[in-house]
């Protein structure tokens, strides 16, 4: 596909928070823009796990378990990274209905 490794990167490795401008851009193919929406909506539930986990004990906030929560969506990243550079679209099933509605929704804002 041709993707720019730049572009990839910030999709995924800055999740919702990067993914969103990414799809808002213009110049940006639909290959990466189903990318970037598969991020944001992962990147969403793993935002709510990692603060989730962050506040699990309550009086004070522990970054013990959330450390694994942010280790996994690295793992994750570097999956999504490896795909898109490839050229190639994974396909999660509710992970993709819900992209769907936010690339529709996008597509409204653009």
């Amino acid at each position: 596909m041709g993707e720019k490794f730049s572009d990839v990167f910030i999709t995924y490795v800055f999740g919702f928070v990067g993914a969103i401008p990414v799809m808002l851009m213009k110049d940006t193919s639909e290959f990466l823009r189903k990318h970037a929406a598969y991020s944001s909506v992962v990147g969403f539930f793993f935002w709510v796990a990692f603060m989730g986990a962050w506040h699990m004990y309550p009086g004070y906030p522990d970054f013990g378990w959330s450390l694994y929560v942010l280790a996994l969506w690295y793992v994750y990243a570097a999956f999504g990274m490896w795909k898109a550079l490839k050229g190639e679209l994974y396909r999660i099933p509710v992970i993709e209905n819900l992209s769907i509605k936010l690339m529709s929704v996008i597509a409204r804002a653009v």
